[in-house]
């Protein structure tokens, strides 16, 4: 009965933070791409995400920071789930745009 209770807040939590793990993603993901493109088309894929993830973190910190405050109603929890799924996002798409050579890409490389 206890992991069920558990899975079911779970479920809210992402049910509540999903909108904003979008919106933030998609703000920060411009920002992200013009620390990270100058380097990344030197490395190898692996040395790339972890140096995107670790390029992201302080915009995506400043900007969660500036969409919930200091006096929001999510738990600790639900802030962390919130920044590791932020983080995910961007990265996925940074990556994507690093692979694919997106108009993201190829806009900044020229």
């Amino acid at each position: 009965m206890r992991r069920f209770l558990k899975l079911l807040i779970q479920r809210k939590t992402l049910r509540q933070i999903a909108p904003r793990v979008r919106e933030i993603s998609n703000r920060c993901h411009g920002e992200v791409w013009e620390r990270v493109h100058d380097r990344i088309f030197d490395m190898d894929l692996n040395e790339a995400r972890g140096y995107i993830r670790a390029r992201a973190m302080m915009p995506i910190r400043s900007h969660i920071k500036a969409e919930i405050g200091t006096d929001s109603h999510l738990s600790p929890d639900a802030r962390q789930q919130l920044m590791l799924l932020v983080t995910e996002r961007v990265v996925h798409s940074v990556v994507t745009d690093f692979i694919t050579g997106s108009r993201v890409a190829r806009r900044s490389a020229a």
